[in-house]
Protein backbone atom coordinates (compact mmCIF):
# COMPACT_ATOMS: atom_id res chain seq x y z
CA UNK A 1 0.00 0.00 0.00
CA UNK A 2 1.37 3.50 -1.15
CA UNK A 3 0.79 6.47 1.36
CA UNK A 4 1.49 10.06 1.11
CA UNK A 5 1.31 12.96 3.92
CA UNK A 6 1.84 16.60 3.18
CA UNK A 7 1.27 19.74 5.73
CA UNK A 8 1.09 22.68 3.62
CA UNK A 9 0.49 26.76 5.11
CA UNK A 10 -2.44 28.16 3.43
CA UNK A 11 -2.92 32.18 4.34
CA UNK A 12 -6.95 30.99 3.67
CA UNK A 13 -9.05 30.01 6.95
CA UNK A 14 -9.56 26.42 7.61
CA UNK A 15 -12.97 26.85 7.36
CA UNK A 16 -12.79 28.69 3.51
CA UNK A 17 -10.40 25.23 2.86
CA UNK A 18 -12.94 22.84 4.09
CA UNK A 19 -15.60 24.84 1.93
CA UNK A 20 -13.15 24.24 -0.76
CA UNK A 21 -12.73 20.63 -0.07
CA UNK A 22 -16.35 20.05 0.16
CA UNK A 23 -17.12 21.61 -2.94
CA UNK A 24 -17.23 18.35 -4.71
CA UNK A 25 -19.42 19.15 -7.16
CA UNK A 26 -16.71 21.63 -8.98
CA UNK A 27 -14.00 19.49 -8.50
CA UNK A 28 -14.02 18.28 -12.34
CA UNK A 29 -13.81 22.31 -12.94
CA UNK A 30 -10.21 22.87 -12.08
CA UNK A 31 -8.99 19.18 -10.42
CA UNK A 32 -6.29 17.31 -13.00
CA UNK A 33 -7.76 14.43 -14.66
CA UNK A 34 -11.37 14.84 -13.01
CA UNK A 35 -13.63 14.41 -15.85
CA UNK A 36 -16.80 14.61 -13.77
CA UNK A 37 -18.04 14.40 -10.08
CA UNK A 38 -21.45 13.85 -8.91
CA UNK A 39 -22.76 14.32 -5.49
CA UNK A 40 -25.66 11.56 -4.76
CA UNK A 41 -25.81 12.32 -1.42
CA UNK A 42 -25.27 15.13 1.02
CA UNK A 43 -26.40 15.75 4.88
CA UNK A 44 -24.68 17.68 7.34
CA UNK A 45 -22.00 14.88 8.51
CA UNK A 46 -21.44 12.97 5.23
CA UNK A 47 -21.60 12.88 1.31
CA UNK A 48 -21.69 10.07 -1.14
CA UNK A 49 -20.11 11.33 -4.32
CA UNK A 50 -18.75 9.65 -7.98
CA UNK A 51 -15.85 11.29 -9.52
CA UNK A 52 -14.85 10.00 -12.65
CA UNK A 53 -11.12 10.17 -13.49
CA UNK A 54 -9.08 10.18 -16.64
CA UNK A 55 -5.39 9.75 -17.42
CA UNK A 56 -4.32 9.60 -21.22
CA UNK A 57 -6.21 6.54 -22.17
CA UNK A 58 -7.25 5.59 -18.69
CA UNK A 59 -10.68 5.89 -17.52
CA UNK A 60 -12.06 5.03 -14.01
CA UNK A 61 -15.04 6.22 -11.96
CA UNK A 62 -15.38 5.57 -8.10
CA UNK A 63 -17.88 6.22 -5.29
CA UNK A 64 -16.71 7.63 -2.09
CA UNK A 65 -18.25 8.40 1.33
CA UNK A 66 -16.88 11.37 2.62
CA UNK A 67 -17.24 12.60 6.42
CA UNK A 68 -17.25 15.91 7.70
CA UNK A 69 -16.04 16.65 11.24
CA UNK A 70 -16.16 20.05 12.36
CA UNK A 71 -13.84 19.99 15.22
CA UNK A 72 -11.21 19.98 14.11
CA UNK A 73 -12.62 20.47 10.80
CA UNK A 74 -11.92 17.43 8.71
CA UNK A 75 -12.59 15.75 5.67
CA UNK A 76 -12.00 11.78 5.28
CA UNK A 77 -13.13 9.85 2.66
CA UNK A 78 -13.39 6.39 1.82
CA UNK A 79 -13.47 4.38 -1.46
CA UNK A 80 -17.46 2.36 -1.78
CA UNK A 81 -17.06 1.21 -4.94
CA UNK A 82 -13.83 1.56 -7.71
CA UNK A 83 -10.08 0.64 -8.82
CA UNK A 84 -8.98 0.46 -5.61
CA UNK A 85 -8.15 -2.58 -3.08
CA UNK A 86 -7.75 0.53 -0.44
CA UNK A 87 -8.42 3.94 -0.43
CA UNK A 88 -8.15 6.78 2.26
CA UNK A 89 -7.68 10.12 2.01
CA UNK A 90 -8.08 12.54 4.75
CA UNK A 91 -7.66 16.53 5.11
CA UNK A 92 -7.53 18.53 8.62
CA UNK A 93 -7.50 21.86 8.66
CA UNK A 94 -6.11 23.97 11.92
CA UNK A 95 -6.62 27.84 11.89
CA UNK A 96 -2.97 30.02 12.84
CA UNK A 97 -2.47 33.36 13.00
CA UNK A 98 -2.00 33.42 9.32
CA UNK A 99 -4.22 31.29 8.03
CA UNK A 100 -4.27 27.76 8.77
CA UNK A 101 -2.21 24.58 8.51
CA UNK A 102 -3.88 21.62 5.62
CA UNK A 103 -2.70 17.97 6.43
CA UNK A 104 -3.48 15.70 3.66
CA UNK A 105 -2.79 12.26 4.35
CA UNK A 106 -3.51 9.63 1.57
CA UNK A 107 -3.08 5.71 1.37
CA UNK A 108 -4.10 3.61 -1.19
CA UNK A 109 -3.49 0.40 -3.21
CA UNK A 110 -5.23 -0.36 -6.45
CA UNK A 111 -7.23 -3.62 -7.03
CA UNK A 112 -6.33 -3.76 -10.60
CA UNK A 113 -2.62 -4.56 -11.44
CA UNK A 114 -2.74 -2.80 -14.90
CA UNK A 115 -3.67 0.68 -12.97
CA UNK A 116 -0.79 -0.34 -10.04
CA UNK A 117 2.00 -0.61 -12.94
CA UNK A 118 1.06 2.36 -14.47
CA UNK A 119 -0.13 4.76 -11.98
CA UNK A 120 1.66 4.01 -8.59
CA UNK A 121 5.39 5.00 -9.76
CA UNK A 122 4.21 8.92 -10.94
CA UNK A 123 1.66 9.07 -8.45
CA UNK A 124 3.38 11.19 -6.12
CA UNK A 125 3.60 14.16 -8.85
CA UNK A 126 -0.07 13.33 -9.24
CA UNK A 127 -0.85 14.35 -5.78
CA UNK A 128 1.42 17.44 -5.80
CA UNK A 129 -0.93 18.31 -8.52
CA UNK A 130 -3.71 17.65 -7.47
CA UNK A 131 -2.89 19.70 -4.17
CA UNK A 132 -1.30 22.42 -5.96
CA UNK A 133 -5.17 22.89 -7.89
CA UNK A 134 -6.85 23.23 -4.82
CA UNK A 135 -3.87 25.70 -3.38
CA UNK A 136 -4.68 27.85 -6.92
CA UNK A 137 -8.17 27.57 -6.60
CA UNK A 138 -8.39 28.93 -2.68
CA UNK A 139 -6.09 32.14 -4.53
CA UNK A 140 -8.93 32.48 -7.42
CA UNK A 141 -11.70 32.21 -4.87
CA UNK A 142 -10.29 33.65 -1.74
CA UNK A 143 -7.56 35.89 -3.40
Amino acid sequence: MQSIKLIRQSPFSAQQMFDLITDVERYDEFIPYCTAARVRKRCETEMLADLAIGYKMLRETYRSRIELEADPLTVTVHQVKGPFRHLFNQWVFEDTATGCNVHFELRFEFAVPLLRRIIEPIMNRVIERFVAAFEARALDIYG
